[in-house]
């Protein structure tokens, strides 16, 4: 279930290696970067063409699995004609293509690459991320074609993704592929939202029910990414379930969060 390629070196594919994963070989094609980028994309990336189709082929060996969960060194901030940040094809949104999934983006960050792919492919999009770190749910909800925003206040913890991962899995359809950060994790040095471990846990025993193809994003530190990768790789399993943290939200956050859910009701 745990794919990364054989010839990346940074210390995300090595943690990956320790816990475990499938080491892909080979390259992929060009003919996939451009069924979800554009021709501009294809040339702005041509340079890193090696970087490129090995994320290509462990997006391919990913679809083989039709359950996988995998690194390709990001894929949120590519975008229709821009690469950003390092990621050279969004791997998440091709696979979404290929067997009709929903894409859902759970990440302090606001994915920018993915927004403008769904604002060119309409695949049903769903963004959880820090509100001051991206637009409002009414801008989202304006220009998306039934994207589903959740902007969430600093400080919400494991209640309230695990509110906001409910709702979604009650209204997505079919297969989901997620772009999953881990910047939203409570001992992250620079975040301000309060996930732990059973968060991770909990998101791995919602998707074991479905079709899923997770992508790895913002790995935060070491200790961080071994830890809630574990426990979302028990969830999936199975597993024993970790204890809850002893963190309680303010209510202005709850607040916040509910009427979030009550907007997305509206909209779906």
């Amino acid at each position: 279930m745990l794919l990364v390629h054989k010839n990346t070196s940074d210390w995300v594919s090595e943690a990956l290696r320790e816990a475990g994963a499938e080491l892909v070989e080979g390259a992929g094609s060009w003919d996939a970067v451009r069924l979800a980028h554009s021709e501009i994309f294809v040339k702005a990336v041509s340079r890193r063409e090696a970087d490129v189709l090995r994320a290509v082929a462990v997006a391919d060996t990913a679809l083989s699995k039709r359950r996988a969960v995998f690194y390709v060194g990001g894929t949120s901030m590519a975008g229709l004609h821009t690469p950003r940040g390092g990621h050279v094809f969004n791997a998440t949104v091709y696979i979404a293509k290929k067997v009709g999934a929903s894409v859902l983006s759970i990440d302090r960050h606001f994915p920018l690459g993915t927004w403008e792919l769904h604002l060119e492919h309409k695949f049903p999009l769903y963004v959880v991320y820090g509100g001051a770190e991206g637009p409002s749910h009414r801008q989202v909800a304006r220009r998306g074609h039934g994207a589903v925003a959740f902007p969430l206040p600093p400080g919400a913890g494991d209640r309230s993704f695990e509110r906001v991962l409910s709702f979604i899995d009650r209204t997505s359809e079919g297969p989901l592929a997620v772009q999953l950060g881990f910047d939203i994790h409570r001992d992250d040095p620079t975040g301000y939202f309060f996930a732990s471990e059973r968060f991770y846990y909990l998101l791995g025993r919602t998707l074991a029910r479905r079709e899923f193809y997770i992508s790895l994003e913002c790995p935060s530190t070491p200790g961080v990414f071994k830890r809630a990768l574990a426990s979302l790789i028990a969830g999936v399993a199975g597993g024993e379930a970790p204890a809850p943290e002893p963190y309680r939200e303010s209510e202005a956050v709850r607040r916040e969060v509910e009427l979030l859910l009550r907007r997305a009701r509206r909209i779906l």
